[in-house]
C-alpha cells in the first residue's frame, strides 16, 4: 500500500444555531404565533396569571411497594371498565373517595376548611 497525501478532514461541522430542533418546535411556533397578535390570550399578562384551582397540580407521595403493586394491578385490570383516563385519574378518584368518606364521618358531609398551606414533610412523631 502506498501512503496517501490526503489530509484528515476532522469532525463533521456543527449545526448552525438557526436550525430548530424537534424539542423546540412547540416553543418556536408559539413565539412566532404571538408576534403581532392582538388577541388577549397572547398578551404577556395572561401568561403570568396563576393556574385556576381546577388545574391539575403535580404531587409526590410515598407508598409501600406491595401496596403500589396492588394498586397498579387493580388499575391495569379495571381501567377499561372503570373508564379511568390515566393513572393520575385513578389515584385522584381514590383519594377523593377517602376525602368524601372522612367529610361524611367527621364533618357532617361538609368540606373541611383550609387545605391551602403546605403539609409537614416526613412521618408524624409517634408518642
Amino acid at each position: 500500500m502506498t501512503e496517501s497525501n490526503r489530509k484528515p478532514i476532522g469532525v463533521p461541522p456543527r449545526r448552525k444555531p438557526d436550525n430548530v430542533s424537534v424539542q423546540n418546535l412547540m416553543k418556536a411556533n408559539r413565539d412566532s404565533a404571538t408576534i403581532g397578535s392582538d388577541s388577549p390570550a397572547a398578551s404577556p399578562t395572561s401568561r403570568s396569571n396563576p393556574l385556576p384551582d381546577t388545574a391539575p397540580k403535580q404531587i409526590t407521595f410515598y407508598m409501600a411497594a406491595d401496596d403500589l403493586k396492588r394498586a397498579k394491578a387493580a388499575y391495569t385490570g379495571t381501567s377499561g371498565q372503570e373508564m379511568d383516563r390515566s393513572w393520575s385519574d385513578f389515584i385522584s378518584r381514590a383519594v377523593l373517595m377517602e376525602v368524601e368518606r372522612r367529610e361524611r364521618l367527621y364533618n357532617e358531609g361538609s368540606q373541611f376548611q383550609g387545605g391551602a398551606r403546605n403539609l409537614a414533610p416526613g412521618r408524624k412523631i409517634q408518642l
